[in-house]
């Protein structure tokens, strides 16, 4: 592991929201995927300040991957970084989706009463709020203006999604006429299109149809001049498609805005159509390669191989940064720490889990649970078929030939991995659990969104026991009643 090179007294955080405003002029994000998406977001600003009428940029990533971090850290750099006078002229407007109600406008006026309340020092900086007080400070005059000029438009709509969003719209329009250009983010994108976290009433639910409808016109740069970035943690016709199959209520009522049977909404959703392009599109996707960077750069005491654990089964920055504070915090000697080490980090968790399944669901003479322990305190997170045989004298089968030895290790393998311990990840291949591997690392999240909550985990391996016992119950009774006929 190389020295640092980090800015001093920059420690990571495994959650973006976190990071003061000082951290964030401090930190270097030009590592991995996240460096390319901050420079392209920078450069399609500069565009429009040179003449280019509209920017739309999509930005994909799993959860713990730096959409957040990325955004926060270029709008802290536009409005307050070293070139902040080039960028005098943009405003940027920054929506947490999943924290609010889909209504735009309203949120806008809620957005500017909060800037002025942090330039007055009565509330601290919100996530979304990025900047020092005296950068916005600047700019209160044109968003006092604007928000007066918000509730002007309130009054001209009696329909509240036309009001919310073609109203919304007006207004940016609006701070075109003035001489500004809307820097307008949408962060937590899958909140409101997936679980509908953001669509808190039925009017959101309206205005977010409403939105939908007009997506082509925004991406084209037909509603405003300035720059659109969208950040998810899945492609948007992933999320329709989860939300449908899941029958979640709110994409009902979207397709019922939109006149589309909900048996074609996945095919015919407008924000999905062949025509809508967008003018940059980044996939924030780490490889072990981009992980280890991250982690020589800021000092992280993760081995080579911890690191390509973690890019084969939670391929997310968040995923090291926190296993390195665990590290920092379980051990009393702050080391580089391998695979073997690595058990005694995270054993409290995994002992959690498998101690409640002894108590609620596995049999005193069963063994499984014992061998799963064992294989993880050898450092088996990830298990490949030349492994079988050290295996086998790990687990005690070395008794047998070495055939019989491997196929002993292949079925105790098959059976953790029916019971959601492991995952087969290629031929004689298997992988520790994400679940068990999030929840062991207190990570509240998949990178798919799943939540890791102990009671979760649990019923997904219970649910996985039970299915298997009767599976084995089914062909016991399909053997006996075979054996009868004969």
């Amino acid at each position: 592991m190389s020295p640092s090179i980090a800015p001093p007294g920059i420690t990571l955080e495994p959650i973006a929201e976190n990071y003061s405003l000082s951290d964030l002029a401090r930190i270097d994000i030009n590592i991995g995927p996240v460096g390319a998406t901050y420079r392209g977001i920078l450069d399609s600003v500069n565009l429009i300040l040179k003449g280019r009428t509209f920017s739309a940029i999509y930005i994909e990533g799993l959860y713990g991957s730096g959409k957040t971090l990325t955004l926060r850290k270029a709008v802290y750099d536009i409005l307050s970084g070293p070139s902040r006078k080039d960028f005098e002229k943009v405003i940027p407007i920054y929506f947490f989706l999943g924290e609010m109600d889909f209504t735009p406008l309203q949120r806008f006026k809620t957005y500017v009463d909060e800037i002025k309340a942090y330039v007055q020092g009565v509330l601290p900086p919100r996530p979304y709020i990025l900047g020092e007080k005296e950068d916005w400070k600047s700019k209160l005059p044109i968003l006092d203006e604007c928000s007066k000029i918000a509730s002007e438009i309130e009054r001209q709509y009696k329909e509240v999604a036309e009001r919310e969003v073609s109203g919304f719209f007006e207004l940016l329009r609006e701070m075109n006429k003035r001489g500004y250009y809307p820097l307008l983010i949408f962060d937590e994108f899958e909140r409101v299109l997936y679980t509908g976290e953001g669509l808190k009433t039925d009017a959101a639910k309206k205005a977010f149809a409403l939105f939908v409808s007009k997506y082509l016109e925004l991406t084209r740069g037909h509603l405003y001049t300035g720059i659109f970035v969208l950040a998810t943690t899945r492609s948007i016709d992933e999320l329709v498609e989860r939300a449908v199959t899941e029958n979640r209520p709110h994409i009902r009522i979207i397709a019922e805005v939109l006149s589309i049977p909900i048996d074609k909404i996945v095919s015919d959703f407008p924000m999905t159509r062949n025509h809508i392009v967008y003018n940059k599109k980044f996939i924030l996707e780490w490889h072990a390669k981009d992980l280890d960077l991250l982690a020589q750069k800021y000092s992280l005491v993760l081995h080579e191989d911890l690191i390509n654990l973690i890019s084969r089964i939670l391929p997310v920055p968040r995923a090291i940064i926190q296993i390195d504070r665990k590290i920092r915090l379980r051990l009393e000697v702050v080391e580089v720490v391998s695979l073997k080490k690595f058990y005694e980090v995270i054993e409290p968790r995994i002992e959690d889990i498998i101690n409640a399944l002894k108590r609620e669901i596995i049999p005193p003479q069963a063994k499984w649970h014992e061998r799963f322990i064992t294989l993880l305190e050898n450092g088996y997170f990830i298990v490949k078929g030349q492994d079988y045989i050290n295996i086998a004298k790990i687990l005690g089968y070395s008794d047998t030939d070495p055939s019989k030895a491997r196929q002993k290790v292949g079925q105790t393998l098959k059976q953790l991995s029916a019971y959601g311990l492991f995952e087969k990840i290629g031929p004689r291949e298997y992988a520790l659990s994400p679940d068990i591997l999030a929840y062991a690392l207190e990570i509240e999240r998949l990178p798919d969104g799943t939540r890791t909550t102990k009671d979760e985990v649990l019923n997904k391996i219970k649910y996985a026991i039970e299915k298997r016992r009767e599976e084995k119950k089914e062909k016991r009774r399909k053997k006996e009643v075979k054996s009868e006929e004969e």
